[in-house]
Parts: structure tokens; C-alpha cells; sequence
């Protein structure tokens, strides 16, 4: 038998620490970082988008098929425009979309809670669930940019709870020992 030490630790380790910063990050940022997040982040979309359209032009160039990619290539290069230089409606655009979609799947949900039989013991989750999800996209509608902060704080402590989470079981699966036969 060979003793073997299970290598797969640093992953979690690593992905935990990438959360905490990320959950840091969220928590703290103020409104002007995100927006220069955002900015930067369409730059580099923005950059993408070029290199693609290269590729399509290259494709072009050698009767290559090309026209899936430069439908792609034009997605991401409008949408790396809108970051860079449109960030601040850029992110309104998207909170309205989450909105627009929460509101959807509220009323989804609460169709299918009153369209289930009496009998089903799920049925109130449903129209919790529902009714919780329909305020939320409500609310977004109403006051983006607030709800927006909010949702990047609450997606930060989420993170920070599953970085914790990941580097615990990054320590534990490093001092995890298995003995395998050769």
C-alpha cells in the first residue's frame, strides 16, 4: 500500500479565497466602485469582441463558414460598448431585466400554487415563494439602484459564507489520508 495525500485541497482553497475576497468586496464597495467595475469589465468585453470579429474576418478571408460567429462577435462587442461607456444605464437595463424577470416568475409561481390540488403539501411554499419573489421584482422597479446595492450585499455575505465553507473543507480534505492499493 502507498500512501497518497488527496491534492485536490488547493482548489477549495483557492475558490474559498476568491469568494471571501469577492464577498469583501461586495459588502464594502461603494456604488462609484461598481460602476468602475462595471467600466472596466466592458473593456475588456469590449476588447473580446474585437478579437472575435478578427476571427471572423480571418474566416472570411479563407471562405471559412463565419456567420454564427459573427453574430457572436457582434452580441459581444454591443455589450462590451453599453459596460464601457454606458455603465451606469447599463445597470439599470439589467436590474429592470432581474425585476422584469422576478415578476414573471412571482406570478408563474403563485399560478401554479393555486392551480394544485388542496391535497398537496407543497402548495404554501409556492405561494410564499411566489408572492416573496413578485414583491422583490416590484421593488426593483421602483428603486433600482438601492436594491441593486442590496443585492450585491446580500450576494456578498452569501459569499463570504461559502468561502468560509470551502476553505474549512479545503483543510479537512488536506488532512484526509487515503491508502490506496498498486
Amino acid at each position: 500500500m502507498k500512501d497518497h495525500k488527496n491534492q485536490n485541497w488547493r482548489m477549495l482553497l483557492y475558490n474559498g479565497l476568491i469568494a471571501l475576497l469577492y464577498g469583501v468586496l461586495a459588502i464594502f464597495a461603494s456604488e462609484a466602485l461598481i460602476l468602475t467595475i462595471v467600466t472596466y469589465l466592458g473593456i475588456l468585453i469590449l476588447i473580446a469582441g474585437l478579437a472575435m470579429l478578427y476571427g471572423v474576418y480571418s474566416n472570411f478571408k479563407h471562405d471559412l463558414p463565419y456567420g454564427f460567429d459573427l453574430v457572436q462577435a457582434l452580441i459581444v462587442f454591443i455589450l462590451g460598448v453599453l459596460l464601457a461607456f454606458f455603465s451606469r444605464q447599463s445597470l439599470l437595463i439589467f436590474v429592470i431585466l432581474i425585476g422584469s424577470w422576478a415578476v414573471l416568475m412571482g406570478a408563474v409561481q403563485l399560478y401554479y400554487a393555486f392551480s394544485l390540488p388542496s391535497e398537496y403539501s407543497g402548495k404554501n411554499s409556492f405561494i410564499i415563494n411566489g408572492l416573496i419573489t413578485l414583491v422583490f421584482g416590484v421593488a426593483l422597479f421602483f428603486n433600482p439602484f438601492d436594491m441593486a446595492n442590496y443585492m450585491v450585499i446580500l450576494t456578498g455575505i452569501l459569499a463570504l459564507l461559502v468561502g468560509v465553507t470551502l476553505i474549512f473543507l479545503a483543510f479537512k480534505l488536506k488532512s484526509f489520508r487515503t491508502n490506496i492499493d498498486i
